[in-house]
């Protein structure tokens, strides 16, 4: 969990260790986000609200991937087909580091149902190849070589 203070500082500082996180990340680890209410530090935190009352607030900490497309939505308006758009060239360079597979899979899926998209369309506009196979059907078998007999 990083922990922030809820001022713009604070945000801008947060924006950076995500950026910094998302080539460490990894499927099933997590990494959380807490904005303490402005003037706030942890250390003051504790001392004027207690310890339990601290980690009543580590357990609500949002989520990396709510932190990332929260702030993204932020500063484009998502109801316009210019501001999706922006969304996504903003989003871009952010999704392709991250490391863990099935998270950025994920986040893609929730940006391109904000883009109003489908996921197969974000990731060719993303530049990203799918994992997936393409063909279930099984390959084709080669015929054993034939020796004559003699």
């Amino acid at each position: 969990v990083y922990c922030f203070d809820g001022d713009a500082a604070g945000r801008r500082a947060a924006w950076r260790a995500l950026e910094n996180s998302l080539a460490q990340l990894s499927d099933g680890k997590q990494l959380r986000f807490l904005f303490l209410p402005d003037g706030e530090d942890p250390d003051t935190y504790v001392r004027q609200h207690g310890k339990d009352a601290f980690e009543a607030l580590l357990a609500q900490a949002m989520p990396l991937s709510r932190f990332l497309i929260e702030e993204l939505r932020r500063q484009v308006d998502v109801y316009t087909p210019e501001g999706q758009a922006k969304l996504l060239q903003q989003a871009k360079p952010l999704v392709k580091q991250i490391a863990a597979p099935v998270l950025s899979l994920l986040i893609r899926k929730e940006l391109a149902q904000i883009a109003g998209i489908q996921p197969q369309q974000l990731d060719a506009q993303f530049e990203i190849r799918s994992t997936a196979v393409a063909n279930s059907s099984p390959s084709p078998r080669r015929a054993a070589p034939v020796t004559p007999s003699i």
